[in-house]
């Protein structure tokens, strides 16, 4: 299946793309896409996580379909083909 990723804020400019497409198994997770970022940009973005890897870090928003993934699931956020994932960090500087 193919999902929409759109990043904005501090991820934009380090992955320096506003968004991108990435193919993943019929049964993803969000987990599973993060891990596709990271692997495809080779960034260290393990910020995205909390440091036991069992949720978001709070500092970011992420949705799928425009509902934020902390109410639907969290990194378990089971994944369809043609979502559009959108990242964006809630803190920025001024």
């Amino acid at each position: 299946m193919r999902v929409k990723v759109r990043y904005m804020g501090v991820l934009r400019v380090k992955i320096g793309l506003k968004e991108a497409e990435y193919t993943l198994s019929s049964n993803a997770k969000l987990r599973d896409l993060i891990s596709k970022i990271v692997e495809t940009h080779k960034l260290n973005i393990k910020r995205l996580l909390d440091e036991d890897k069992s949720g978001l870090d709070p500092s970011y928003i992420i949705t799928v379909n425009g509902v934020a993934v902390n109410r639907v699931g969290g990194l378990n956020s089971e994944l369809k083909d043609g979502d559009v994932v959108s990242i964006m960090s809630i803190i920025s500087g001024g």
